[in-house]
Formats: C-alpha cells, sequence, structure tokens
C-alpha cells in the first residue's frame, strides 16, 4: 500500500519585498557619503545653505529631495556623480506619483464653508510671494503648493457669495497660471497646459482680460517650445485680442507672436513685432503702470530678442541672425546675477550657448556649456542637449 501524502502544509511563500523607492534609496546614499566625509547633518545643511531638520527628513525618505540640493550635494561629498544621478529617477518617482494623485483627485465638493474676503485677500499676498520666490529658485519646488491653493479656490467657487465669486476666481486663475508655468519649468508640458487651460476658463468666466491675456501668452509660449509655430501663433493673435488696454500686457503679446514668427522663419515680421512690444513697453513706463512686466521688461526683451534671432538663424541657415543672437543674448545675462537668479542664468546661458554654435563658433560654446551645472533639470536641460546636440553635429 502506498503510503499516505503528507498532511503537512508547505511552508508559507516568503513574500516579496516591496521595491525600494528612488527616494528612499537617495536618502540612504546621502547619508552615506555624508558619513564617509565626516560631516553631520548640521554642518551638511550649513555647507548646502539648508537647515539639519531637511536633511533628516531627505536622509529618513521623509521630504522629496529639494531640486537643487543634489548636483551641489554631489559637489560637496565628492560622490562621483552618484547623487545627481539618483535626482533623475527621484524626480521621476515624484513626477509619477504625483499624475497618479491628481487621478485620485476627488471631485470638488460644495460643503465647503464659504471665504471670506479676509483669506482671499491673504492667498492674494501670498501668491505675490510665490511669484518672487519662482522667479529667483524656479518653480518645482513651488508646484505642489500651487496646486493646492488652485484647488481650494476652485472648491470655493460653489461656496462664496455673489460679492466674492469673482474675486475667488480670480485668484484661483492666476494660481492656475503660475502652477502652469512652475510645470513648464520642470518641461512637463502635458501638465502644464492642462493649468493653463483651466485656469483661461476660469478667468473667462469672471472677465478678467488681464488673467486671460496671461494665460494665452503662456501657452503660445508653451507652444512655441514645442515647435509649432501655427498654435503659438494663434494664441499669441488671442492675446492680443483679449489684452486690456494695457501696454505692459500688449507688449507680452506682442513678445509671444515675435517667438511664433521666428519659429516660422519670418524676420520682418519678428522685427515689427519685437518694436511694437519695446514702443508699448516704453508706455508703460511712462504711465507708471503698476504690472509686473515693468519690472522685468529690460531682461526679457534681451532674452526675446536673443531667442528670435536664434531661431531664425536655425530656420534660414543666416549666420547674421545667429551673430545678433549672441549679442543680443550676452547683454540679457550681464543683467542677471547668478546668485540672485540662478535657473534664469543658467537658462539663458545655454540658450546663448546654442546661438554661439550656429554663429560658428564651437569654442565659445563649449565653454558655455562647461559653466552650467553638471546636472541640470527641466528646461535647461533641454537647452543644454539642444546646444550639444547642435555642437556634435
Amino acid at each position: 500500500m502506498p503510503p499516505l501524502p503528507s498532511r503537512t502544509s508547505p511552508p508559507p511563500a516568503r513574500p516579496r519585498p516591496e521595491p525600494e523607492s528612488a527616494r528612499l534609496r537617495f536618502g540612504r546614499r546621502l547619508r552615506h557619503w555624508r558619513e564617509t566625509r565626516g560631516l553631520s547633518q548640521a554642518e551638511l545643511g550649513r555647507l548646502l545653505g539648508y537647515h539639519n531638520s531637511l536633511i533628516s527628513r531627505v536622509e529618513n525618505a521623509r521630504r522629496w529631495p529639494p531640486p537643487g540640493l543634489p548636483a551641489r550635494a554631489d559637489e560637496l561629498l565628492l560622490a562621483g556623480g552618484e547623487l545627481a544621478h539618483l535626482w533623475q529617477t527621484v524626480r521621476q518617482e515624484r513626477e509619477r506619483l504625483g499624475e497618479l494623485a491628481v487621478a485620485a483627485q476627488p471631485a470638488l465638493t460644495t460643503d465647503t464653508a464659504p471665504p471670506d474676503a479676509a483669506t482671499i485677500e491673504v492667498l492674494a499676498h501670498l501668491l505675490a510671494g510665490y511669484r518672487t520666490a519662482a522667479g529667483r529658485i524656479g518653480g518645482e519646488e513651488l508646484a505642489a503648493v500651487l496646486e493646492h491653493h488652485a484647488r481650494t479656490l476652485a472648491g470655493w467657487q460653489h461656496t462664496a457669495s455673489r460679492d466674492t465669486l469673482a474675486a475667488v476666481r480670480s485668484l484661483a486663475a492666476q494660481y492656475a497660471e503660475l502652477a502652469g508655468w512652475a510645470h513648464f519649468e520642470g518641461d512637463r508640458r502635458a501638465r502644464a497646459l492642462s493649468w493653463y487651460a483651466t485656469g483661461l476658463e476660469w478667468a473667462r468666466a469672471t472677465d478678467d482680460r488681464a488673467t486671460a491675456t496671461t494665460l494665452l501668452a503662456r501657452q503660445s509660449a508653451l507652444h512655441w517650445w514645442r515647435g509649432d509655430p501655427a498654435a503659438a501663433l494663434a494664441l499669441a493673435e488671442a492675446a492680443h485680442t483679449t489684452a486690456p488696454p494695457q501696454p505692459g500686457l500688449r507688449a507680452w503679446a506682442a513678445v509671444a507672436r515675435a517667438h511664433a514668427h521666428a519659429l516660422a522663419g519670418e524676420a520682418p515680421q519678428v522685427r515689427r513685432t519685437l518694436a511694437d512690444a519695446r514702443r508699448l513697453t516704453d508706455t508703460a513706463r511712462r504711465t507708471g503702470e503698476p504690472t509686473p512686466w515693468t519690472a522685468r521688461a529690460e531682461l526679457v526683451l534681451a532674452v526675446a530678442h536673443g531667442t528670435c534671432q536664434r531661431d531664425l538663424a536655425l530656420r534660414t541657415g543666416r549666420t547674421a541672425h545667429a551673430r545678433t543672437a549672441t549679442a543680443r543674448l550676452e547683454s540679457a545675462l550681464r543683467l542677471l546675477d547668478p546668485a540672485v537668479h540662478p535657473r534664469d542664468h543658467a537658462l539663458v546661458t545655454a540658450r546663448l550657448a546654442g546661438a554661439q554654435v550656429l554663429a560658428g563658433r564651437p569654442d565659445a560654446a563649449t565653454a558655455l556649456l562647461a559653466r552650467l551645472p553638471p546636472h541640470t533639470a527641466g528646461r535647461i536641460a533641454r537647452e543644454r542637449r539642444r546646444a550639444e546636440e547642435w555642437l556634435r553635429g
């Protein structure tokens, strides 16, 4: 008689360990390199310009690493590029989780308490602070908080009183515009376009022509960045048509039109629209127009002139356009203090390197690329790659 099968159950299968998150791996390696160099968290934070509590939270994966930390820590700790390389996977993980969170976002409810005028005023002041911070450090660090405020204001549109509804919608549109720009800076074009389109709906619902003009100009810039001159020009023309009689806003729309014409290789139209932008800017200054445009007009116009000439050189093959581009972008670079505006300085430097290649000056382009931080992200990284491709070609 054959033996009966054993009633003893097989040992339970050992559960597979969950894959280690990129954020956890980055924190573990940051701690390794910090301890290897004999530094405390407080000492590393002081050298990098962060509080020791932030270093602790990053090492323990309780906080995402700030975008500026990995490359600087890598250089300081002599990590051989490991931390900067890991940051790319951390960034991808954060974007993926952010997209999942957006997809799982519950529908906005209408049972939230209506906002009062004081709350709206506080959020308006916060927005001004966020704009200042974004101009200094870029928008990637602020994207999540800007999206949070925009969604909160969107929910309040269902409960706001008739007296505050217009202000809530207008402020929601302005937060959406800045959130879209933050994603644009990170080269996340789909999310940027989504916020721009949503903000435009809110601005139009309250007849906020100033914010609608800004959002149309932003969308035009995004399509220019994608290499679509027809869409960029159509949106720039819409911004021009929508703009209220404020010369600063109309100047911004003119710059957007110039970029679109340059992408299409239309030099006469570029000259005309940039001349319009200059004339409108001078008018805004004479009249004391209280818009953000006048504060940054010289820089924006210098960058626009240089970028348009670079795009014309690329489309027409004319070296004269490229040489004009280098002169304009060099003047823009002189307006930027790298200690105050490191992101803008790096972006213009990468763009100038590309113009130098098109002008037939590969050595100058190579020297400029060498000045850039070793590991860049977002739009800066894309501009850098373009210049490097042109240099190889």
